[in-house]
């Protein structure tokens, strides 16, 4: 893998979901770009009663829809009137992932090159590893943090992950991928019919910016 082009530097971001808590712990070293996009969501309270609304077991769990439409054109690109994407800030400049895909990783989700916004991902396994990490926009930012007590609310982060996966697969709900562009235009209402989606409640840094070693 390439070669950190900047110091590591660590950021913890704590999630409260209907499925638990879990922690991402994010390092600069990694991808200095898409770190500090994310620290920016976080801080803009992005995240708040945002559905993990595509749930793929073994594979990736993606979420990066807010609540509120309006909140959502403030990082999203909408159309113009002749079908032109239209950005409120510019999408990130793709970045060389650093770190091989696993059960826990974080990237951004894209569609094409330099098109990392506010879609993210929460890699799973089997599947997880062996597929993600070609695409240009694929690049790990951070980790889900692993732990011991695997207690409700309090545990290993990737227990919550399979919490997740466990919910989808027994209501039986199919692949949800295509809710985004209803989700973009309604916010979380667009989703009516899959009521038992995971959500998170809140996420807040509780580390801001440690040096590594």
């Amino acid at each position: 893998f390439p070669e950190a082009i900047v110091d590591s530097k660590e950021y913890k971001v704590q999630f409260h979901t209907t499925a638990g808590a879990f922690t991402v712990v994010l390092d600069r070293a990694l991808s200095p770009k898409g770190v500090d996009r994310f620290v920016e969501l976080v801080e803009d309270g992005f995240f708040t009663d945002m559905l993990f609304y595509r749930v793929l077991p073994g594979f990736l769990i993606q979420f990066g829809v807010a609540a509120d439409p309006a909140q959502q054109r403030r990082w999203d690109y909408t159309l113009g009137p002749d079908g032109e994407k239209i950005w409120p800030r510019p999408p990130l400049a793709d970045e060389p992932n650093r770190a091989k895909f696993r059960a826990g990783s974080v990237s951004f989700a894209g569609a094409g090159e330099n098109t990392r916004s506010c879609h993210l991902f929460i890699a799973m396994e089997p599947y997880g590893s062996k597929v993600l990490g070609t695409g240009r926009h694929e690049t790990t930012i951070g980790f889900v943090e692993t732990g011991l007590d695997t207690r409700v609310g309090l545990g290993d982060g990737l227990e919550v992950m399979d919490r997740i996966c466990r919910k989808h697969k027994h209501h039986g709900y199919p692949d949800t991928g295509f809710l985004q562009g209803a989700l973009i235009e309604h916010g979380n209402s667009a989703a009516a019919e899959y009521p038992e989606l995971d959500r998170i409640e809140s996420a807040e840094m509780i580390e801001h910016g440690d040096e590594g070693s």
